[in-house]
């Protein structure tokens, strides 16, 4: 309204004192029309006003997006069979059992469930994973890594002849789409064994985004 003001001030000033005083100059209409031009000019500027906001919207969610994909990135987990001091056996079974490795080092994203031992990837990507068998004494050792219930790679070994101890190892990487589950069996007739080494470990982490 000061703007209006100012405005038709100027416009006033504007006018030549003979002209004010003639009786061909509406000074009403004048003001009418300088009204009119103001509210047309207030309008352009709201309408400037909500562009630059749904510019700024925009922006604010893309980077919203971009942080959160960089969240994603930040994913890794590693863990152990077991938490206990105590020697623990699994195995031997008839058929292949999923093995819960529930002593958690990093879970880095939670896509690792410590309570069934599976990694669900949160994201399209490409991944890295890598797991670690022990076994003592004279028994054949083995685990398999699956994706979605198929097999994809495996690590054994077979009782020694003089060596007491077995331990093998594989890894692996695959291109998972988010949802694809990744988690490790026991051989059947096979068994794994846990003491306070920790030497049995399962681990992964998200190479990049795709």
């Amino acid at each position: 309204m000061l703007i209006l003001i100012a405005v038709v001030m100027l416009n006033v000033w504007a006018i030549p004192a003979d002209d004010v005083l003639s009786p061909n100059i509406n000074i009403l209409e004048e003001l009418g029309k300088m009204e009119a031009r103001m509210k047309s000019m207030e309008k352009e500027m709201e309408q400037l006003r909500t562009q630059n906001t749904g510019k700024l919207t925009d922006h604010t969610g893309e980077t919203m997006l971009n942080l959160k994909i960089f969240k994603l990135k930040e994913l890794a987990f590693s863990a152990s069979l077991s938490a206990s001091l105590d020697r623990k056996y699994y195995g031997p079974h008839a058929e292949e059992t999923t093995l819960v490795y529930e002593n958690a080092y990093t879970n880095i994203g939670n896509a690792y469930d410590i309570n069934t031992g599976i990694f669900t990837a949160p994201v399209k990507g490409v991944y890295f994973f890598n797991f670690v068998v022990f076994n003592p004494y004279a028994l054949s050792t083995g685990v398999r890594l699956l994706k979605n219930g198929n097999f994809v790679v495996a690590a054994s070994d077979n009782p020694p002849g003089q060596d007491t101890e077995d331990t093998t190892c594989n890894s692996v990487t695959l291109l998972l789409e988010q949802g694809d589950q990744i988690y490790l069996q026991l051989l059947n007739q096979c068994r794994i064994y846990t003491d306070m080494w920790k030497r049995n470990t399962f681990s992964g982490h998200l190479l990049f985004t795709m």
